[in-house]
């Protein structure tokens, strides 16, 4: 009896993960694809509104931390740059140009991932913009 439980609590979680699209099961919280805007109930408009509803923390401003052992040098925050088709387009008000109904994805990248990317950013991180063909 004591290893029936588990069993069927086991099977239930499976049945109901199965279930589930595969996009549901493994949103990542550093792209947003054509789909999940697709699937959205909300207003979404543009590549600004999607990004300010599904993953909202990407318009803040990122911090830059001070070098190691530079104490008197402040923290000071950095835009968002806007990379669209792989060219930089500037920052996250160039999303509200963009209609939600042409991205095929968005992806954020952190400022070392940029940098590596597409070379020196002062330490910016990236919503890079893929459209649809």
């Amino acid at each position: 009896m004591r290893s029936v439980i588990p069993t069927l609590l086991t099977l239930a979680v499976v049945t109901i993960a199965a279930g589930m699209p595969l996009q549901a099961q493994h949103r990542s919280s550093r792209l947003i694809t054509a789909e999940e805007i697709e699937r959205s109930s909300a207003n979404i408009n543009t590549a600004y509104d999607a990004v300010e509803t599904l993953r909202p923390r990407w318009l803040q401003l990122h911090e830059v931390s001070r070098l190691p052992g530079r104490t008197g040098d402040p923290i000071r925050a950095t835009p968002v740059r806007v990379y669209l088709n792989d060219v930089n387009v500037g920052e996250v008000d160039y999303l509200k140009t963009i209609p939600a109904a042409r991205v095929l994805e968005l992806q954020m990248l952190s400022a070392n991932e940029t940098a590596s990317r597409y070379g020196p950013t002062d330490g910016q991180a990236a919503i890079v913009v893929t459209l649809k063909r």
